[in-house]
């Protein structure tokens, strides 16, 4: 049973903890200090019955499976919800969960606009998702090859794995703008001369 896992799995690693002194007992537990009666303790943990539970998603896996694509899979805000652009503002239709789920509209300054969007997009080095398991990066290749090889569908042409994604290849997948594209006579190909780096200003009376 679930509750019977949960309970082992809890315990061992509370068990770990204590061994490796990540534990602090102080008050009234300043007692389990004291190996015995840490001990003593887990063992009436072992013997009690532990209730576990695990809420159904309301709209099943379908919907867990929405939900999680929209902070992953998506951009901040989708076209459909910018209503206009004029006069250097944006305007767009948000939910204002504090009042009764009401579709409201907001115009914000361009500027501002594009701040808070930027908000939403990950530093250098960090990723949405990690993949663990036979889907870790490191021998993802042979590890998939092997489960395939043990359940008998390998069949020794796979391809190998494609390349990542470039940003200019999500853009146009996502937008349907191929930003490599001129945008002056729409046929020539963009070519990347040079990447400017941001300015270091250098602290006053420096430099």
């Amino acid at each position: 049973m679930i509750s019977d896992l949960f309970k082992k799995k809890f315990l061992d690693y509370l068990k770990e903890a204590y061994r490796k002194g990540e534990m602090k007992f102080v008050g009234k537990v300043e007692y389990l200090r004291a190996g015995q009666e840490f001990q003593a303790f887990l063992n009436t943990l072992y013997h009690r019955k532990w209730i576990t539970y695990c809420k159904r998603p309301f709209g099943g896996p379908e919907q867990v499976l929405e939900y999680l694509g929209r902070y992953t899979h998506r951009v901040a805000i989708s076209n459909e919800r910018i209503v206009k652009m004029d006069d250097g503002t944006v305007t767009f239709r948000y939910r204002d969960y504090r009042d009764g789920n009401q579709v409201k509209q907001m115009s914000l300054e361009a500027f501002e606009f594009i701040r808070r969007f930027l908000l939403h997009i990950l530093p250098d080095n960090f990723v949405k998702i990690r993949y663990y398991g036979l889907f870790n990066n490191r021998n993802r290749k042979a590890k998939i090859r092997l489960c395939k090889e043990v359940l008998g569908a390998y069949t020794g042409d796979e391809q190998e794995l494609t390349a990542p994604e470039s940003w200019e290849e999500l853009f146009a997948r996502l937008t349907g703008i191929d930003p490599r594209i001129c945008p002056c006579c729409g046929k020539g190909r963009m070519v990347r001369m040079e990447t400017l780096l941001p300015l270091i200003h250098a602290p006053p009376g420096k430099g």
